[in-house]
């Protein structure tokens, strides 16, 4: 445990003397009347050759305090600070300041670069997209403290450039017609560039705008992640974001990184940027027939235009005229699964573990406890444990299940034609318990002959959305209550890689499960004590914790609440939630569903949103065919939109006759 003293002790007591919202001013102040030196940080500083390295120094509710150390070649990338104000001081070398602007491709560039000199302080209140880095020439380490007021929250983290920009690449920001395509995830991404090139091979002239409120297209939540041990759990020839070539993205993989084969788990760091490049590869083929456009921003509303179509309303950006909208907004953050139980100052919970820098501020020395057991908490353990623990960490799960893991070696799935037609055939349609007998059965027929259960589950991938859509309301209710986290379980595995040093550390005991509910947590300085009833019975566990880190699972983004774009469409009747709230109520081809059961012709939904009407609506091969259907029928609605304005107004000509 590190002990503060001597300026840095000053600077933490001058910090906390501010008050509940510290101005930029008062925080500028402060930092540059206390003036650092290498002395007062010596226990932070703390070089690593992965990456710059981020120790926490204090956390507070107000504001949290960071000592970052920088070897020779280290930077971040090109991010903002997500409303929060930022302020550092070098304390040790010499740092160089990028400023960027972010182009209409998604991509930011380089405007200048300055020198940040030992003992000085650079501060904003989220002033744009920057950079810091180490370009000593002598090899000497730099040290900076930085204070960020509130404490980060996110950050957007964009892409820089590979090359020079040139005029000739710069999109026209205001061709027409416009398509406008919220949230620049995989759904978003894939909707965009699936719409281009339909666009380009049909010779329509569109404009195609993604607006993504964080920093870089391609990724959303699935995707961002910077641990290499965060691998997919599908194998990359399954993971193609092309219908059409499945063997796509083994390709770009190899060529990228090597050779892959197609049965490898590959990092989904390097998904993310597949999907980045995929899009914009369309996009340059398509030339100037169809156009791309990328806009960092947030869609407040989309509103329905008197003449036809639509006004998309950003936060910052001037408003978009479209033709048509695509909405593709993924989750949103878990739900707090303590809530009023919670006691205390919340500094200690981790309500997001997707979100940058998360889990660098856990020291290895400091015991965790894990809400959930799911894929987000077995990569939450790993990235814990990338430097050698001395403190446990513990999984607190209602039911207590973890993943399953994939096969050693790929199997085949099962042809379940027959029998989902015999069960979607049957009166009332599907029952629940029907379905699990008849899965069951077919495990207990192919385990004698060497068969394996993941070949029964795998085989119903293809016919789930049917399943689903032949459920009566009172059976999904039923899956959902009783079996939903035993399929989750199987249906969504650990790939191998994984899958083994997880289990080495349940193994050793340095990661313990625990099935229960918390029913209270109290927090009071550096600890948490935190009560779990036991599932099954009345028994209470209590034990002392550094941090407790949200694992629950994210939630759908269909309320008012949730987003922004949704509360407007929901609050005006154009969109309606479903009944078991898994998202938004559309048609079978994803056309938004009014309050009043009309269907809305210009108005699409891809992803997450559509599971009420699909469940299989988070997996690559759903998303990139809902991703292609939303394109073309998009692309029909324009084109039919333009042979109609096309047409001469016979009226009009009459009366000038």
């Amino acid at each position: 445990m590190r002990i503060l003293n001597g300026r840095l002790l000053d600077l933490v007591c001058e910090l906390d003397r501010l008050g509940k919202e510290p101005t930029l001013a008062a925080l500028g102040h402060v930092m540059q009347g206390v003036n650092l030196a290498p002395t007062d940080v010596a226990d932070y500083i703390q070089p690593t050759p992965r990456n710059y390295k981020r120790i926490s120094v204090v956390v507070r509710e107000e504001y949290e305090l960071l000592v970052m150390t920088w070897l020779p070649g280290q930077a971040s990338v090109p991010h903002d600070h997500s409303g929060s104000i930022c302020l550092m001081q070098v304390v040790q070398g010499e740092a160089v300041e990028g400023c960027y602007k972010v182009a209409p491709d998604g991509y930011a560039d380089l405007q200048y670069e300055t020198a940040v000199r030992c003992g000085e302080v650079r501060a904003g209140h989220d002033a744009g997209v920057h950079s810091i880095r180490n370009s000593s020439p002598t090899g000497e380490i730099l040290v900076s403290v930085h204070v960020y007021s509130p404490p980060l929250r996110d950050i957007r983290q964009f892409r820089p450039r590979p090359e020079p920009t040139s005029e000739g690449q710069q999109c026209d920001p205001h061709p027409t017609p416009t398509i406008v395509i919220v949230g620049g995830g995989f759904s978003g991404t894939m909707a965009a560039a699936q719409t281009l090139r339909r666009a380009h091979h049909a010779g329509l002239m569109v404009q195609v705008v993604l607006v993504e409120r964080r920093g870089a297209i391609g990724e959303g939540l699935a995707y961002s992640t910077r641990e290499s041990a965060h691998l997919l759990n599908v194998p990359a020839g399954r993971m193609s974001v092309w219908p059409d070539c499945p063997d796509d993205f083994v390709q770009w993989a190899s060529r990228r990184y090597g050779d892959v084969r197609p049965t490898d788990f590959l990092p989904r760091q390097w998904y993310g940027e597949y999907v980045r490049e995929s899009l914009l590869s369309t996009a340059e083929k398509a030339g100037k027939s169809a156009k791309l456009g990328v806009v960092f921003d947030e869609v407040r509303s989309v509103a329905r235009h008197p003449s036809g179509g639509w006004m998309v309303h950003l936060g910052r950006e001037p408003s978009i005229r479209a033709e048509a909208v695509i909405l593709t907004v993924g989750h949103r953050q878990p739900s707090d699964p303590i809530g009023k139980r919670w006691c205390g100052p919340r500094t200690r919970f981790i309500s997001d573990p997707w979100r940058p820098f998360a889990t660098d501020i856990v020291g290895p020395d400091e015991a965790v406890v894990i809400l959930g057991s799911g894929l987000t908490a077995v990569d939450t353990v790993l990235s814990l444990s990338q430097q050698p623990r001395c403190a446990p960490i513990t999984l607190v799960s209602r039911h207590g299940l973890l993943p399953q893991t994939h096969a050693v070696s790929p199997v085949s799935p099962v042809d379940l034609t027959s029998l989902v037609s015999e069960l979607a055939a049957a009166p009332g349609g599907v029952r629940v318990q029907s379905l699990l007998r008849q899965l069951r059965r077919k495990v207990r027929e192919l385990m004698p002959m060497g068969g394996d259960w993941r070949s029964v589950v795998d085989g119903l991938r293809p016919h789930t959305t049917r399943l689903w859509r032949s459920m009566p309301p009172a059976e999904r209710q039923r899956f959902l209550a009783r079996l939903r986290p035993f399929w989750e379980v199987h249906r969504h595995r650990m790939a191998l890689a994984v899958a083994e040093p997880f289990h080495v550390l349940l193994a050793r005991g340095d990661v313990r499960l625990v099935s229960g509910r918390v029913e209270s947590a109290w927090a009071e300085g550096e600890t948490v004590r935190l009560v779990v009833r036991e599932r099954g019975s009345d028994r209470l566990i209590e034990s002392d914790t550094s941090w407790v880190i949200n694992c629950t699972g994210p939630l759908p983004s269909n309320s008012v609440e949730s987003n922004p774009v949704i509360g407007s469409l929901l609050v005006s009747g154009v969109l309606r939630p479903d009944e078991l709230s898994l998202g938004i109520e559309t048609t079978v081809n994803g056309n938004a569903i009014a309050e009043n059961g009309q269907e809305v012709a210009d108005l699409f939904l891809v992803g997450t949103l559509r599971k009420s009407t699909d469940w299989e609506s988070t997996a690559v091969p759903e998303l990139r065919s809902q991703a292609a259907d939303a394109a073309e029928r998009v692309l029909g609605l324009v084109a039919q939109r333009m042979r109609r304005s096309a047409q001469p107004d016979v009226t009009s000509v009459t009366r000038a006759g």
